[in-house]
């Protein structure tokens, strides 16, 4: 009768979804996604300002990006397909091989004029998780529900019980779900917290350890005169710091749903050094990012923002903009230009901005098929097990590791 317990996939993100299309293709074995956010309706919407605008989509987490900074809200998405669902639709690494046709490269007619702005500047056109409507995987599995192959739990995983270092029970809001295998695709955040919170850390030690995001810094650019585009962002530059570290620039057409006026310019440190973790206090779960804790990743992200001041100073943008904010402050990109190389490095650390990459919290606790080490039948497939951030936006990426993982666990359903 253990046989015919379900899969149990916790977290119905990019991830999960991907690992239970796997799963179901794979195996007959009654599948369990726990997923507590709604199905989206906006995959034909191409202005990512748009999907953001619905609240019904994403959640809030309270994070630190760097040691002694003040909280910072990170935006986490709460829909079927996870951040698949809402993103920006870059896709600035290589396409997976079996989504081959369901991505494309943006072109000349998705630009607007801060993308040709930085074009002008070395920029390049981005591939994009579009081709027709945006790539979701949240759509497949909501078709295996139609069928009945996939139960959907519309809740919250709040505890794992677990017995002689085997998971039982996956407990939500209102349910208690018994499992034959547990696939945990909740995402850096929230993996490593449902771990700790269910006490697992006294089988498994490392349990949000080596926490990354990509530190960013993001100028507002007033521009001249409105402009409509399909896209919100189609193009990107890549360029190195001194050093070699490698930097990613992307152009944004608005700053969000309601204002064209403004746009925005980000610039990215995507390969840091500095690692973080989650972590359990006496009164809630902590996510501390500790951004630029090296003097390699500080000196890079002051390069990044000097290349960026150099980049909206520059011809092609002066043409486009009235005048370049830096911080909610008003400071004006012409006072960050003449600061000295110190001060500088303290504006950027009470600056950065939030991306939702966070990555790498559980990659010291899985053998390389995902498995969790010393517990029987846990896995992890979702971003928290890469063994850093990713040097591109991390769709990619997290796609094919929950596929080779959801491969690995059909393999031992066979």
């Amino acid at each position: 009768m253990a046989s015919q317990l379900p899969i149990v996939v916790i977290g119905g993100g990019t991830a999960g979804c991907t690992v239970v299309s796997t799963l179901a293709a794979m195996t007959t074995q009654p599948i369990v996604l726990v997923e507590s956010g709604p199905s989206s309706t906006h995959d034909d919407e191409p202005a990512f300002f748009n999907v953001l605008a619905d609240e019904a989509l994403s959640r809030n987490v309270q994070t630190t990006l760097v040691d002694g900074g003040d909280d910072k809200p990170y935006v986490q998405a709460r829909a079927l397909g996870g951040a698949s669902a809402i993103n920006g639709l870059l896709l600035t690494g290589e396409e997976p091989s079996f989504l081959r046709g369901l991505t494309r490269m943006a072109t000349d007619a998705d630009c607007g004029q801060v993308g040709a702005a930085l074009l002008a500047e070395n920029g390049r056109y981005s591939r994009l998780w579009w081709n027709g409507g945006r790539w979701n995987p949240g759509r497949a599995v909501q078709h295996l529900v139609e069928e009945g192959r996939v139960t959907v739990i519309a809740e919250s995983a709040t505890y794992l019980e677990h017995a002689q270092r085997v998971v039982t029970v996956a407990h939500t809001t209102n349910e208690a779900i018994e499992g034959s295998l547990f696939v945990m695709c909740a995402g850096a955040l929230a993996t490593p917290a449902l771990l700790l919170h269910s006490s697992l850390e006294r089988a498994v030690s490392g349990i949000g350890d080596g926490l990354q995001n990509h530190p960013t810094i993001t100028f507002t650019v007033r521009l001249k005169k409105q402009t409509s585009q399909r896209f919100d962002a189609t193009v990107v530059r890549e360029s190195l710091s001194s050093a070699g570290a490698q930097l990613l620039t992307v152009a944004y057409e608005r700053t969000n749903a309601t204002d064209a006026l403004n746009a925005l310019i980000a610039v990215s440190l995507m390969d840091p050094e500095s690692r973080g973790g989650v972590w359990r206090s006496s009164t809630a779960m902590q996510n501390d990012f500790n951004m630029l804790a090296t003097i390699r990743d500080r000196v890079a992200m002051r390069e990044a923002v000097r290349e960026l001041i150099s980049t909206v100073m520059s011809a092609s943008f002066t043409v486009i903009s009235e005048r370049v904010l830096v911080d909610s402050e008003g400071t004006t990109v012409e006072t960050l230009d003449v600061m000295k190389n110190a001060e500088l490095d303290e504006w950027i650390s009470e600056h950065l901005s939030v991306v939702s990459h966070a990555t790498s919290s559980c990659r010291e606790i899985v053998e390389a098929d995902g498995k969790v080490r010393g517990v029987g039948n846990l896995y992890i497939a979702d971003s928290s097990i890469l063994h850093s951030v990713p040097t591109c936006s991390p769709a990619g990426p997290v796609v094919i590791e929950a596929a080779r993982i959801g491969r690995a666990i059909g393999e031992t359903l066979k």
